[in-house]
């Protein structure tokens, strides 16, 4: 796995150009799987949908204007998932702050437990060529107690691991490490670089994706072509070519839209590419829940060769000053009110850090894709072909809910 950055950037847009011309060998068509029909989601899962969604755009537009011209990519379900941990031990302003960062007015603690609930066990079952787990789990410093509905909430609901620990000590940070590098299949070995004594509790979450397209792309058409960055400068980079499949796309003046299944169709990958004077930046500025979900619906069906890069990498990010912007400051002060998290302990507990890492990959067989959330808690201390040949934009959707699993922007494949 390619080493993460001390500071990496964030997400970027996909975009078209006319690029290289040649003779390719044809794929073999192969009829595509038909998704089977699915449940549709209670009143409270569409709540905590959109709101995750629009949780995902706000933090996305803020993480790529603070470092705009490096590959990103969040998982906004991973981190929404592990403050809701987190909101389940808060109380009072805090609490409210919390919920209204992340959307969830006007639901009950339950319904939103609930729905976060049914929505991983929805999310886990609905195309066997896609693979989606997660997992959650609590760590506390040995010398504390956990109140009890602290705990039950989050075992219930999160399914979450809880377990003592001593802070401080190098077994710590592998026993904790350990779990993410299983969590994640061996994509993200470490969310920790140590712990200290004044440590009390992390919540994380960890995700893990791996699709297989719908319509492989033939590894025999993937060949190097220019990446154009919007510096004026480009290098060259495999380009995948789909010869034989079907995907959604729309175009206008401003941007493609390109929605390329997995599986069954149950989830996809959708690019965002600018187009003509447009830059990533314009683009970006206009993506939100209520415009993407305008393109895809004007979108149509087509076979059109699409050549996209083959890319991979890791992101690393605090989301201390992001989650600041978006409202819940006060949960990162001593002023913060986490009283239904421990039992007869220090009250002065605030949120220390909120860290998040992702790997991606994307290439001719699908995408593998993985996330880790923590929260650390201490006290007072259009063309012939379709082409994505400059910077871009991307999603991983489930699009029976419309859950987004992933977010990204690729400037430099």
């Amino acid at each position: 796995m390619p080493p993460f950055s001390s500071k990496p950037a964030l997400l970027s847009l996909l975009a078209g150009t006319l690029l290289f011309t040649g003779c390719h060998k044809q794929d073999v068509a192969v009829p595509a799987p038909v998704a089977p029909p699915t449940r549709p989601l209670t009143g409270a899962e569409r709540s905590t949908v959109s709101s995750a969604n629009d949780f995902a755009f706000q933090a996305f537009d803020k993480l790529r204007t603070a470092s705009p011209a490096g590959n990103m990519c969040i998982s906004p379900l991973s981190i929404s998932a592990a403050l809701t941990m987190a909101y389940n031990g808060a109380d009072g302003s805090t609490k409210a702050a919390m919920k209204q960062t992340l959307g969830f007015q006007p639901l009950t603690d339950t319904e939103i437990n609930e729905a976060y609930q049914s929505l991983f066990a929805l999310l886990g079952g609905l195309d066997p060529q896609v693979t989606f787990t997660t997992g959650n789990s609590i760590w506390y410093g040995q010398q504390y107690r956990l109140q009890a509905p602290f705990v039950q909430a989050n075992q219930q609901y999160f399914g979450a691991t809880v377990r003592p620990i001593t802070f401080g000590v190098p077994a710590a940070t592998s026993t904790i490490n350990d779990w993410v590098n299983t969590q994640t299949r061996g994509k993200i070995a470490t969310i920790l670089n140590g712990t200290t004594s004044n440590d009390v509790l992390y919540l994380i979450n960890a995700l893990y994706f791996k699709g297989a397209w719908t319509y492989r792309f033939n590894p025999q058409n993937t060949r190097p072509a220019p990446f154009y960055q919007e510096n004026g400068t480009s290098a060259n980079t495999d380009f995948m070519s789909l010869t034989t499949g079907r995907y959604r796309y729309f175009r206008d003046a401003q941007q493609q839209v390109i929605d390329l299944p997995y599986g069954n169709r149950r989830f996809s990958m959708t690019f965002v590419v600018p187009q003509g004077q447009s830059t990533l930046a314009s683009v970006a500025a206009r993506l939100t829940r209520t415009q993407l979900n305008t393109w895809l619906a004007a979108a149509d069906s087509t076979g059109q060769e699409l050549r996209v890069p083959r890319f991979k990498f890791a992101y690393e990010e605090g989301l201390n000053g992001m989650l600041r912007q978006l409202g819940m400051g006060e949960a990162f002060t001593p002023q913060a009110n986490f009283s239904r998290m421990l039992d007869g302990g220090p009250s002065n507990l605030y949120i220390s850090e909120v860290k998040h890492k992702t790997y991606l990959e994307v290439n001719e067989e699908g995408t593998e894709a993985a996330a880790v959330t923590s929260v650390g808690m201490v006290t007072t201390s259009v063309p012939m072909a379709t082409l994505i040949n400059r910077p871009f934009l991307f999603l991983i959707r489930e699009k029976s809910s419309g859950a987004i699993l992933f977010i990204g922007q690729l400037v430099n494949p």
